[in-house]
């Protein structure tokens, strides 16, 4: 059964807890040029979720897959790309999420298993166009609900 859901109404998300991402306004460590420090490029977006669909499997948590659409907007709010999110529960306190960031320029992508905690760290498992070959850390906080700041720390592979 499929259950579709607007997010700034529903409250839920990955099947385990009141929802709190939402529509994704990217922002970038500065309105010019993203920030490197080390050879991390640091970018930062913040997110609100636009759509979610529920795959309910019928366990009551277990099983289920929650599909999430997000816009992405720079700090100044002009639109950068979409993000799309889908989290597997396994447990009623874990889930498996990948998120592909659809941005201006490539794409990034993204992994994590998180349970019900406001701040988590995801794995940066790759990118194409001029993210292409990327890594690092996505830094994830909920700081209201439906919205998640995100600031990405991305290494590239000439500089690993």
């Amino acid at each position: 059964m499929d259950h579709h859901a607007d997010l700034t109404k529903s409250g839920r998300g990955c099947g385990r807890r009141p929802y709190r991402a939402g529509v994704a306004r990217a922002a970038f460590a500065s309105s010019s040029a993203p920030a490197t420090h080390d050879g991390v490029q640091v970018l930062r977006f913040h997110t609100i979720g636009v759509s979610q669909t529920v795959n309910d499997a019928g366990h009551g948590g277990p099983g289920n897959v929650n599909a999430i659409i997000f816009d992405v907007r720079t700090p100044s709010g002009t639109e950068a790309g979409t993000a799309y999110i889908t989290c597997t529960a396994f447990t009623e306190s874990v889930t498996l999420c990948h998120a592909a960031f659809v941005l201006n320029g490539g794409q990034i992508e993204a992994q994590v298993a998180n349970g019900m905690a406001t701040t988590f760290t995801a794995a940066v498992t790759g990118g194409t166009g001029i993210y292409e070959g990327v890594t690092g850390q996505i830094r994830n906080v909920i700081t209201a609900p439906g919205v998640i700041d995100r600031t990405f720390y991305l290494i590239r592979p000439d500089r690993n």
